[in-house]
């Protein structure tokens, strides 16, 4: 008798545990069911580009190279499958940065999606912040973005963007590879 009052609490978790877990599992299933998006042709690209800003009357330009590459696929509840690009600056910088404020308080420029820039045909229209910016302040191990339209960037900063010069996006083709 005392085995079979053991053995209903632990029924009881096992079935709430279940309960919650049971359709999170079944989404996984289904998006891993699903067939990978068509791999790109070109998988790697360098687009070289040049910021003009006017920072407290003084003008400055970083010039630098973005550089794009194709990093497999990846899924999601919201997307599904899709397809994952990495990006880096040939300085090796994190960031486009055009103030550090503070230890804890960054502004920089945010150059646009790298599936705009590879080609990627559901990002057509996702290129730069120009003339908008990006603050990003951190807080302990945590860190906030926030985004910061020109006149704010210029009444609370000081900063005004002048130009943005980088490279097209590559015209790509997403076509699926078929083998006879």
């Amino acid at each position: 008798m005392k085995l079979k009052l053991i053995h209903f609490p632990l029924l009881l978790v096992v079935a709430f545990v279940a309960y919650l877990a049971f359709p999170w599992l079944l989404i996984f299933i289904g998006i891993q069911s699903k067939p990978n998006p068509p791999r790109p042709e070109i998988t790697y690209g360098e687009f070289p580009f040049r910021l003009k800003y006017e920072i407290n009357g003084n003008q400055k330009v970083i010039e630098d190279t973005l550089i794009c590459e194709f990093d497999g696929f990846g899924a999601d509840e919201g997307r599904g499958k899709y397809r994952k690009w990495k990006r880096k600056l040939a300085s090796g910088n994190e960031r486009i940065t055009l103030l550090k404020v503070d230890s804890a308080t960054e502004i920089y420029f945010t150059a646009g999606r790298t599936e705009y820039y590879m080609g990627d045909p559901y990002y057509a229209n996702s290129n730069s912040s120009f003339p908008n910016a990006s603050v990003v302040k951190k807080e302990g191990a945590m860190s906030k973005d926030s985004f910061l339209k020109a006149d704010e960037l210029l009444k609370q900063y000081n900063i005004r963007l002048i130009s943005w010069d980088v490279s097209p996006p590559i015209k790509n083709n997403f076509n699926q590879l078929v083998f006879q």
